[in-house]
């Protein structure tokens, strides 16, 4: 293929400015979009005590825990508080689902769920709402502390990543070069072994 590909063509599309600079929007455009006003993360330690039915365990086994899959931390908003400029004073209520699994036969898991409060500052309108969806589990280590024939009651030591955020849908003023234009796909001929693939710069 003689022709080759560039990322320096003159149409205006995604990516990065030519060294010389962006070419001046032609209108501005008022769109719908998620503000996100504030936010803030914070590594949080916790350890709790459940109860599962898990048959063959002993004193001292290490359970497999996680993040239940398909499933993502949350937080209710219990009160908000005015402390000037802006800033509001959030006590929330953190929801977080796991998933632990039974050492000696991992097609067996059991759900649980536990909930602690945390108190964050944020610059938050009155109308914006709290969210944690992105907060995860780091790590997540459970050992078995006592043991009958079909339960057993686990200790976990779960490691949390916490991040909240104040979010409000607003109408925003952007400059625009108008609506994206698809342009033609280029289909390249096989190359073996494959090379790494070209970057814009």
């Amino acid at each position: 293929m003689s022709e080759k590909l560039s990322c320096k063509d003159p149409v205006i599309g995604p990516g990065q400015c030519p060294p010389d600079g962006c070419p001046p929007p032609d209108r501005i455009e008022c769109i719908a979009v998620d503000k996100i006003y504030d936010s803030c993360f914070q590594v949080d330690n916790r350890e709790r005590e459940f109860t599962v039915d898990f048959s063959g365990l002993e004193g001292g086994d290490v359970v497999n825990c996680q993040l239940t899959p398909g499933a993502s931390i949350a937080c209710t908003e219990i009160s908000r508080v005015d402390v000037g400029g802006g800033f509001s004073a959030i006590n929330l209520l953190i929801t977080v689902p796991i998933t632990v699994t039974n050492p000696n036969d991992a097609t067996e898991t059991q759900d649980v769920t536990f909930t602690f409060t945390k108190a964050v500052t944020l610059c938050a309108p009155e109308e914006a709402q709290i969210d944690c969806s992105e907060s995860t589990v780091l790590s997540c280590v459970c050992v078995v502390s006592d043991a009958e024939e079909d339960e057993a009651d686990i200790t976990c030591n779960i490691q949390l990543c916490i991040v909240v955020k104040a979010i409000l849908r607003v109408q925003l003023l952007v400059p625009s070069y108008g609506f994206c234009t698809p342009a033609p796909c280029v289909t390249l001929p096989g190359v073996c072994p494959p090379t790494p693939p070209a970057q814009c710069f």
